[in-house]
């Protein structure tokens, strides 16, 4: 009995000693040491009301969808931050930075009159055919004047495997994503009578 207490219990210690444990690999969808022009001139501005991310995208490790019906979540691969945060910082940044758009979050700046933004994501992710998608939709709501609503699928051809390059590819369909709201916002304002 106790020569069988002690083979189990030096068994534990030997799979204890023997497994590495998992180190985790952090992502940042923005990125920190990208350049911003404090002294733009601001062509435009924009408030962020609200940003709606699918339950999957809430999950702490990355996605990957893995076939027409199912999606892997990484262990090993997570997200340094809460993705919805990290999204919008990655936005504002390209609005800023790209298109000379100023942003504000909602409650940060109340009294301006400007345009609101609600966004809804739909899916971001990289699929098993090799592209990363952002699908959705936004609404912008001037001021003064009608809402308008635009749908939005982007997607970029995955050129690498792993999930850095997925994080890149990312980052480039949020610059798109930017361009794309940042014309329709100046139709917007081109369209809306001026008082």
């Amino acid at each position: 009995m106790i020569r069988a207490g002690l083979l189990i219990a030096g068994l534990i210690l030997l799979v204890g000693c023997a497994s590495d444990p998992v180190s985790l690999n952090y992502y940042l969808l923005h990125s920190p040491v990208s350049e911003e022009s404090a002294s733009k001139e601001i062509s435009d501005r924009l408030r962020i009301d609200k940003i709606r991310l699918p339950d999957y995208l809430k999950q702490r490790g990355l996605a990957m969808q893995t076939s027409p019906t199912t999606i892997f979540f990484s262990s090993q691969h997570v997200w340094a931050e809460p993705l919805a945060g990290d999204f919008l910082q990655t936005l504002s940044a390209n609005l800023w930075q790209d298109q000379g758009i100023e942003v504000f979050s909602q409650n940060i700046y109340d009294k301006a009159q400007t345009t609101g933004v609600t966004l809804i994501i739909d899916d971001f992710i990289a699929t098993h055919q090799s592209f990363v998608v952002l699908k959705g939709q936004y609404w912008l709501f001037p001021a003064d004047g009608e809402p308008v609503s635009k749908r939005f699928f982007l997607r970029a051809e995955q050129q690498q495997d792993g999930f850095e390059h997925t994080v890149l590819q990312m980052r480039e369909l949020i610059a798109r994503l930017a361009q794309e709201m940042a014309q329709a916002s100046r139709l917007l304002d081109s369209a809306t009578p001026q008082s």
